[in-house]
This record gives C-alpha cells, sequence and structure tokens, in this order.
C-alpha cells in the first residue's frame, strides 16, 4: 500500500472506511481512528503502509475483524516504543497475524496482552510449548517462597495463572495443539497453584502451632485428591475444581500453642481454599468446591484417612463410586493419595457384582438417563445437551464401574484414554472409539472457545447468527461456494451429537443382558405378532374385559415415544417384568381403566425402560405405581402434566417422615431466589410435595392428621412466597406502609394473614380451597423507601387491599397446570360486602359492638396466625381470642348452633360423610360449641384443629373419655374416607360413591373387603356420632353444664 495512500486514509476518515468494510470492520469511523492513535504512537507512514498491507491480507480471514483492530489498537497504546512493535512487525511476517488471531478469539487474553507489559515477550520465547508439571511447581514455588505475606502470595497465585493461561490458549489457538495437551496442560497448571498454595499453608500454619504429629512422633500427612475434570487431567479454561483433602493420622501438633490434628488440617484446607478462591482485584485462581467429600456438606472439610474408608465402606453410594473414577492426588503428600486410593479400588471397581451392586449401577444407568431427558433439550448447550459432553463423560464413566472389576486396564480418570481403553478391552468397537474420541475432541474445542472468550464457565452457543458465525470461524471454519462456514458447523454440531447419542443410547440398553423366560406374559410381549387367541388367553386370565384395547396399552407400554431411546430394550425391560404387573393390574377393581391409565401415566415419564428397570429390582414401587394408577387419578394427573417426576415418586418410597413447615419454607425460598416468574416453581413445588404426601397417605406411612397437616404446611409455604414477592412488587409501586400516630408512628406497618377453616385448624385435604382473612396493625399511609425512592404514596388501607387481591390472583390464575389454590375470603367481617383488608381494631371493634354472629365467632375458633411479624402475630392471635369470646355464653348459643348444623344437613346428599347426618361437621360443631363455652375462662380449649380441640376438652373434663376416644377414631375415620375420596375424583369431594365399581375401589384403598361392608362401617359411625351429638346439645343447653 502506498504511503499517500496511507496518509490519506489517516487524515480522511470518508476515504478510509469503504476501505475498512472491505476488510470486515463494521464500524468503519471506529476503525479509522484506531489507526490514527496507533500513528500518532510514533509509528513512521512506511511501517504504517506495512503494518495496513498485512490487515488487509489477515483482517478478511479474523472471525471479528473490529475486535482483532480495536484489541490491536489497546496494544500499541500500551507499548512503551509502539515503533518498535511495529518494527517487529515488519521484521517478523508471523508475529502480527499471530496476534491477530489471538485478538479475534478472546477478549480475555487479549486483555491480559494489554495489561501485562512481559506476557507477549514471553509468549515469543515459549511459543505455547507444553510445560512439565513439576517445571511449573517449582518455578511458582521459586516465587512465592520469599513473599512476605497472604495478600502477595494471593497476587502472585492469580499473575502466575493468568500468565500461564496466556502460554497454553497460545498453543491451543494459535499452534492448534491436541485436546489432551491442552487440557493436561490447563489441569497441571491448577496443581501447580494447588501444590504451592498448600506448601505456603501449611508452612504459615506451622509456624504458629507447630507440626502437627501422628502415633510414634511420625510428621502427619496431608494429600489433596482432584476429581471431575481436574482428576481426570481434562480441566477447561473455566472449571471449578473438585477437591477433597484428607490425612494420615490423628493427634497434635508440636508447638507452644498446640492444637489436634483434626482442627489443624481443617484450617490448613480452609486457608488453601481461601489463598485459591478469595476474589480480589485480579480475581479468583479457582473456584473451589469441596462438596464431594465424605458426607457432603455436612462432614468436615477434612477428613482422616481411617474415616473416609469407613464413611465409604458402609455409606458409600453408587454415584460416589463414579465420582472416584476420576480421583486423582493433585497436591500435598501425593503418596497418601495413592494409598488411600488403592484401599478405595475394591469398592470403586467391584470384582463381582451382588443384586445390590447391579441395582447400584442401573439406578446410575437411570438417573443418566432421567438427566439427558430432563436438561438434554437445549441444543444449545454443548455440556448438557443431548450428545453434549457430559452424555459422552458419564457413559463411560459407567462403562468403567461395570467392566472397571475385572479389567483394570480401564481403571482412568481421564475421557479419551477411558475410550481408548475400553476399546482395547472389547468393550467398544474400533468404530465407537473412533466416533466418540473425535465428536469430544469437537465438543471440548467448542467449549473452550466459548470460554476463553471472557474467561466465564459457559457452555451456551451464542444465540444470534453473528455471533455463530465469528465462533464457527475461530473453530476453523471457512466460508465455502456453496457453504458459508456457519452453515457447515451447525451441520457438523447437529451430527455428530446425533450421532453420539445413538452410540451412548446403544451403550447403555446393551450393558447387560436379559435373562431367558418363559412365563407366557413375557412371550406376549416379546412376540412381534401373536395370534389373538394367546393374546385372549393370557389378558383374559388377568381379568381384562376388551383384551383387544389391553393389548394395545401393553404395546405402547413397550415402545419408546422419543426416537433416541431403544423401545427394543424397553420392551426386553418390560418383558421382565410383565408377569408381575400383570398380576397387580389384575387385582385392581377395573383392570382395564388401570391399564388405561398407567400407560398415559408412564407416557408421561419419558423413558418408559428405565422405569421398567427400576421395577424389576423394586418390587414394592411397582405395586405402589399399579395403586396410585387404579385408585388415585388426582395424584396420575399431577404426573402426567408435570413430566420427570419419577424421581419424587421414588423419594415417597423411603422418607422416613415429610419435611415439616420450616423445611419446606428453606427449599421454597431457594427455588425461589432470583427467580423472575414464580408460578412455575409454586406449581412444580406444590405438586412434588403433594405428591409426596399422597404417595405416603396410600401407603399408609401417615395418619390422616399428619396428611392434612403436611398439606397445609404446603399451602402455607407456598402462600408465604406469593406474600413476600407481592409484597416486594407494591412497595415499589406505592411505598412501604407505615404506622400514622403513636409511639410507633413512622415505623413499618405489617400485614397479617388469618388461616381459617380446615387450613386454620391444619387439616387441609386435597384440592382444599383456602380460607383467608386478612389484617394489618393500623390505619396510616405509605412511604417511599429503598424500594420506592420516587413512588406514589397511598393509604395503608389501599395497599393492603392490593395486596389481597393480588395475593389471590396469583393464587387462583387459571393457567396450563391449573390453579395453584382457590382463595375464599368469604369469612372476613360482613362476609362478601366487607373491606378486603382491615385493622386489627377494625376486625375487634365489629365484634365488640355485637355485629359479629354466633356463626362467625364459631368461625374464628378455626384460625391461626400464618402470616406477619413477632408483634404483629401476637396482635392477631389476642384478637382471635376477644373476639371469640367477647360476650357470655347463653343457651340460645348452644341452639343456634345446632340449628344452623340443622341448616347444612338439609343441603347434603345421603352419602355426603361431611354435612350429612352424622359426618364431621357433626363432630366439628359439638367440639367448637363446648369450646365456645368454656373456652373463655380455659386457655387450653383454644385449639383450631378439632383432634387436638377434643384432646383438650377431654384433659379439661369437658368431654368424657369415652366420648373423647370415640369422636376421635370417628372423625379419623371419616376424614381419611373424605381424603382418599378427594384422590380417586377431586370434583366428588365428599359424596361415597354410588356406582358400585367405584365403591369398590373405594372400598379396596381403605382396606375393606368390599363396598357393603365399607357403607356398613360408615352407616354405624354416622349413627353413633349423631346419637351422642344429639344427646351432648340437649345436655348442653342448660346454662351451667355438670363437669363429667
Amino acid at each position: 500500500m502506498e504511503i499517500d495512500v496511507i496518509r490519506r486514509y489517516l487524515d480522511q476518515e470518508a476515504e478510509a472506511i469503504p476501505w475498512l468494510r472491505s476488510l470486515g470492520i463494521v464500524d468503519g469511523a471506529k476503525g479509522q481512528r484506531a489507526l490514527v492513535r496507533i500513528a500518532g504512537g510514533g509509528v513512521t507512514l512506511d511501517l504504517m503502509a506495512d503494518l495496513c498491507r498485512q490487515l488487509a491480507e489477515q483482517l478478511p480471514r479474523s472471525s471479528d475483524a473490529d475486535m482483532a483492530l480495536n484489541n490491536l489498537d489497546r496494544f500499541f497504546q500500551a507499548q512503551r516504543s509502539p515503533l518498535a512493535l511495529a518494527t517487529l512487525f515488519e521484521r517478523d511476517r508471523e508475529a502480527l497475524p499471530v496476534l491477530l488471531q489471538i485478538f479475534s478469539t478472546s477478549q480475555h487474553l487479549s486483555d491480559s496482552l494489554v495489561t501485562d507489559g512481559e506476557a507477549y515477550d514471553l509468549l515469543r520465547i515459549t511459543e505455547g510449548q507444553p510445560v512439565k508439571r513439576e517445571v511449573l511447581i517449582e518455578e511458582l514455588w521459586s516465587e512465592i517462597e520469599v513473599l512476605p505475606d497472604e495478600r502477595a502470595v494471593m497476587t502472585a497465585l492469580r499473575r502466575f495463572k493468568r500468565r500461564e493461561t496466556l502460554r497454553i490458549a497460545y498453543g491451543d489457538i494459535v499452534r492448534g495443539q491436541r485436546l489432551d495437551i491442552v487440557t493436561g496442560q490447563i489441569s497441571y497448571l491448577a496443581d501447580a497453584c494447588l501444590e504451592v498454595a498448600t506448601r505456603f499453608a501449611r508452612r504459615a500454619l506451622e509456624a504458629k502451632r507447630g507440626a502437627p504429629r501422628g502415633p510414634h512422633g511420625r510428621r502427619a500427612r496431608f494429600t489433596i485428591l482432584a476429581l471431575g475434570k481436574l482428576g481426570g487431567l481434562e480441566l477447561n479454561y473455566s472449571s471449578d475444581i473438585d477437591l477433597i483433602c484428607l490425612y494420615d493420622a490423628d493427634g497434635a501438633t508440636d508447638g507452644q500453642r498446640p492444637v489436634s490434628n483434626t482442627e489443624f488440617f481443617d484450617r490448613l484446607t480452609r486457608e488453601v481454599v481461601k489463598l485459591l478462591n478469595e476474589v480480589t482485584d485480579l480475581g479468583q485462581v479457582y473456584r473451589v468446591d469441596l462438596r464431594l467429600r465424605p458426607e457432603g456438606s455436612r462432614g468436615p472439610i477434612a477428613s482422616s484417612l481411617e474415616q473416609a474408608i469407613h464413611y465409604y465402606d458402609v455409606l458409600g453410594r453408587t454415584w460416589e463410586r463414579q465420582a472416584y473414577v476420576k480421583a486423582r492426588p493433585a497436591a500435598g503428600d501425593v503418596d497418601l493419595g495413592h494409598e488411600l486410593l488403592r484401599q478405595l479400588e475394591p469398592w470403586i471397581y467391584r470384582r463381582y457384582l451382588g443384586l445390590a451392586d447391579i441395582a447400584g449401577i442401573k439406578a446410575l444407568k437411570r438417573r443418566i438417563e432421567q438427566r439427558t431427558e430432563q436438561e438434554g433439550g437445549d441444543i444449545h448447550n454443548v455440556k448438557t445437551g443431548h450428545g453434549g459432553i457430559r452424555d459422552i463423560e458419564f457413559v463411560i464413566q459407567f462403562l468403567q464401574l461395570l467392566n472397571g472389576g475385572d479389567l483394570p486396564e480401564i481403571r482412568t480418570g481421564n475421557t479419551l484414554l477411558g475410550i481408548a481403553q475400553l476399546e482395547q478391552c472389547g468393550c467398544l468397537t474400533h468404530l465407537e472409539r473412533t466416533i466418540l474420541e473425535e465428536n469430544y475432541a469437537f465438543l471440548r474445542k467448542i467449549e473452550h472457545r466459548l470460554q476463553i472468550m471472557f474467561d466465564l464457565q459457559t457452555h451456551l452457543l451464542p444465540d444470534n447468527a453473528s455471533e455463530m458465525r465469528k465462533l464457527a470461524i475461530r473453530l476453523g471454519y471457512a466460508d465455502q461456494p456453496g457453504k458459508t462456514a456457519l452453515a457447515a458447523f451447525e451441520a457438523d454440531y447437529q451430527s455428530k451429537r446425533e450421532l453420539n447419542r445413538r452410540i451412548l443410547d446403544h451403550l447403555l440398553h446393551d450393558a447387560f443382558g436379559d435373562d431367558a423366560a418363559t412365563e407366557p406374559e413375557v412371550d406376549l410381549v416379546l412376540d412381534p405378532d401373536p395370534p389373538p387367541e394367546r393374546i385372549a388367553e393370557v389378558l383374559g386370565r388377568h381379568g381384562f374385559q376388551d383384551v383387544d384395547e389391553a393389548y394395545k396399552n401393553l404395546m405402547a407400554l413397550a415402545t419408546e415415544r422419543f426416537r433416541f431411546l431403544s423401545t427394543r430394550r424397553c420392551r426386553h425391560f418390560l418383558a421382565a417384568i410383565a408377569p408381575r404387573l400383570l398380576a397387580e393390574i389384575g387385582k385392581t377393581p377395573d383392570p382395564d381403566a388401570t391399564l388405561i391409565n398407567l400407560e398415559k401415566v408412564s407416557d408421561s415419564l419419558g423413558g418408559k425402560g428405565v422405569l421398567w428397570e427400576l421395577f424389576s429390582f423394586n418390587a414394592p414401587s411397582l405395586r405402589l405405581y399399579v395403586e396410585l394408577c387404579a385408585s388415585s387419578p388426582y395424584l396420575s394427573h399431577i404426573l402426567i402434566s408435570n413430566p420427570g417426576m419419577l424421581d419424587e415418586l421414588m423419594d415417597s418410597l423411603v422418607l422416613n417422615k415429610l419435611p415439616n413447615l420450616e423445611i419446606l419454607q428453606r427449599m421454597l425460598a431457594e427455588l425461589c431466589r432470583a427467580a423472575e416468574d414464580l408460578e412455575p416453581i409454586l406449581h412444580s413445588f406444590k405438586n412434588a410435595q403433594v405428591l409426596r404426601v399422597g404417595v405416603r397417605d396410600i401407603l399408609g406411612k401417615d395418619d390422616i392428621q399428619a396428611t392434612t397437616g403436611a398439606l397445609s404446611d404446603v399451602a402455607e409455604t407456598c402462600l408465604e412466597q406469593i406474600v413476600v414477592a407481592e409484597y416486594d412488587k407494591l412497595a415499589a409501586k406505592w411505598g412501604e406502609p407505615t404506622w400514622s400516630e403513636g409511639e410507633r408512628a413512622g415505623e413499618p406497618c405489617e400485614l397479617i394473614i388469618l388461616a381459617m377453616g380446615k387450613f386454620g385448624g391444619r387439616e387441609l385435604n386435597y384440592n382444599s380451597d383456602l380460607d383467608l382473612i386478612f389484617l394489618y396493625e393500623q390505619d396510616g399511609s405509605t412511604i417511599p423507601g429503598r424500594r420506592a425512592r420516587h413512588a406514589q404514596t397511598t393509604t395503608n388501607q389501599h395497599f393492603f387491599s392490593e395486596l389481597g387481591q393480588r395475593i389471590i390472583k396469583v393464587a387462583g390464575r387459571l393457567g396450563t397446570q391449573g390453579r395453584l389454590y382457590e382463595v375464599d375470603l368469604r369469612l372476613r367481617p360482613t362476609g362478601r360486602s366487607g373491606a378486603l383488608a382491615t385493622t386489627v381494631e377494625e376486625f375487634c371493634r365489629y365484634f365488640a359492638e355485637g355485629q359479629g354472629t354466633i356463626w362467625e365467632r364459631q368461625a374464628l375458633l378455626k384460625s391461626r396466625v400464618i402470616y406477619g411479624a413477632n408483634g404483629a402475630r401476637q396482635a392477631g392471635e389476642q384478637a382471635i381470642v376477644d373476639s371469640i369470646y367477647v360476650r357470655a355464653w347463653s343457651p340460645d348459643d348452644t341452639r343456634a348452633i345446632r340449628d344452623m348444623r340443622g341448616r347444612l344437613e338439609q343441603t347434603a346428599a345421603a352419602g355426603d360423610i361431611k354435612r350429612g347426618r352424622g359426618g364431621i361437621v357433626d363432630i366439628e360443631f359439638l367440639t367448637q360449641m363446648l369450646q365456645l363455652k368454656y373456652g373463655a375462662g380455659r386457655a387450653a380449649l383454644r385449639q383450631a384443629g378439632t383432634l387436638a380441640a377434643i384432646e383438650a376438652l377431654r384433659t379439661e373434663r369437658r368431654m368424657s373419655g369415652e366420648d373423647a376416644e370415640f369422636f376421635t377414631r370417628a372423625y379419623r375415620f371419616l376424614r381419611r374416607i373424605e381424603a382418599r375420596l378427594r384422590l380417586m375424583n377431586p370434583t366428588a369431594r365428599d359424596e361415597l360413591p354410588t356406582e358400585p365399581i367405584e365403591l369398590v375401589k373405594l372400598a379396596r384403598v381403605l382396606g375393606f373387603a368390599s363396598g357393603e361392608a365399607l357403607l356398613a362401617e360408615v352407616t354405624e359411625h354416622r349413627e353413633r356420632v349423631r346419637a351422642r351429638f344429639d344427646e351432648i346439645f340437649v345436655a348442653e343447653e342448660r346454662p351451667l353444664a355438670a363437669v363429667w
């Protein structure tokens, strides 16, 4: 390029822009300014001409010409002598192309070159060549052992990592080094930082506390095991490092201020983590994860060898064995690490697989496939998408666990080496090895290019075509006639992932052979074209009326809906359990309906083969599954509407007890943290928890009081998150409600929510409404706060009424998963016509002035405060008591309650076990009448739950022991029937089925031999309840009842 042309480009922006755009520069004006700055640094026109000639040749080939030129400009500005740099580019014709390649590939590396004056010179010296692990360690230690303090060490570690990452990336990006060399170098760098941090931290700690000593005074040893990618020497540019820290002997230090070895190595581990993990102005060295240690987050952060070996021997899980496939001593005393791994090898790689071992490995296989189902749908995720990095890694580890007991050669933590060794041992074909090696390297290269761009832990492909094209060019693709670089890359990416899935699917499903079976049910499933008479014979014996439809549904169970899942394997797993499955279905009252429902539920869960495999090892779960599909459309609907809930279903079988309110609140709060849309989270959480409650209910693991209490806790937990979210939104709009007068003037005014009815008594049933009353502490107005500095203000009454409306709307909104909860506010003072939210004072005044009816006071007996700060809660609880017992009891009240009970009974059907004669309401009204009559002077009687109130009445001698025992038994019995009715048909509510087959289903789940037996028991209970109801009400109509 001629000098006069360069001069014109530098002087006239309009002249330079067309030329720059021809090189691929999008922002021509910015590009021209960059050239002007470079020339202004003292670069002569002849050198600028040469520089521009090289730019004209190189920029059109780069992935991002604007990024490359911008970073080149920054690099020139950072030089002490831009002229010397331009001279270098003229003399060494490889220097500028190499820099432009880095400048257009990674902003992170570009920043490192710009900010570290020595980095470029070191790059030119090393040429990105690999360095041995030991050399890296000693080079870093020579820098750090002379440093004075921890802060200096942290700075040196971060600078060393940045410098060496630049060297490694140079070899990767510019020299095109193999994947195993690149990941090995990244892993060696992590080892060096970890080893040196351990040396420094131990030296500093021993200076304070002395050396830790074991038995006979021997110096205690310490080792750090790396797992995951670091353990396999396949770390990427932005991985966490998974570590387990261990020491070999208990004892104490020998210093003047000794501590136990346990405390010493705990402090040592924490200090190592701090050196690497703490964020400084230079960032972190590595994100350290210690959660894979024995006992996970609950265990000590450094364990003794004896503790670790005992834990794994007694409590070690299959997933932990999988993690240890990649374990490697990375720092500290590596010999100690190898000692541990040698002792654990028989545990990791079982030579002889018992039933429990096979079940564990198969469960691991199920989790791999479920994870793929749940996470693999995002094709843009190169790690977790179908056929992605994790698919390959997990299946290779699965095969290593399965075969490693007999084949020591395959015991390696490195994925590429594992693939090669599995082929050598006959576990993979040569073609499978070749494809998996090439495709794994392809995906890891994509991962590296994504992460090195900004030094971020990402695995997501760009979501726009422009950035995808840049990525394709960085991966070596180029535009060709008839096919762009982007199109070629996308085609390769899709085909390689699909090929991976086909191979991995085949490997998983063929990992176990099938035993021959002779039962006719097995033959029926495996036979591709059974004769009609065999279908009728086999299915007829299990009680199916429409055998053709039943066979059609059975074949649907044997067929995978997703192409990448093996129908052949699914069919074989189903055949193995077919005799037991059909036998269990045949025991149900309506086998045809059960099989239809079972097919729908199974289809929604995704991989049916996974389900049949699980049932082959877990007979109780098979029986539960059939029972659920036969007798609980409500729970079945949850499963059908929420694919992927198999884990929650299985958890219900093994949970010792249901989580309490505090645990539920912690769980949901964690799920909702930083979430923008709460509704899907709330629905998913509710469905999962209700499923667990329902399954345990069906299995008889919990009584009705625990069941209804758990359902109430789930509702309270969901409601709390809605209130918090909607309050924050409203506070951003109107400001914070405050007290307007009195001692607390200017302080926040709190919301108080009263749960009423069954919710108030912690007696919610499946699909129950939520009865609520909204109160607040005092009238006043909102004031702008930190969440609403420029908000308009409004009255507290308006704020809390709008908040109530929002809560009702969110809870009751009809979406794809139905409503979360139906909220009913009709129990508030003055019912439908009353204000949505009232002050505590107004609430109390309503009853004090006599406006509150006996019915409204009776309703308050089943109320409790479920939301509000401590002081507000106390005010709410006192308001409840004051309003219930606002006036003395009279005989007229007893008659009024009995009359009200009669009116409810008139609208009830004969089979209504709730409002009908002798039903649940009889027991509740009787209990509440006694509470109202005697509770004013006896605080113990103020119980919101019916069963708790009955027990209190017995204790306070307001009900005889015989009556209390009978009413408790009858109430539990009727509520249990009500719960089963809801599970069978949520819309039927409280009426016994009139159709014989439905009555038989209900009888069966309640443990009765027939529908007639159930009806007889129900009738007996209801007659006895009504008889005692009448007798006690007559007796209690006197002004003062006798003490029992």
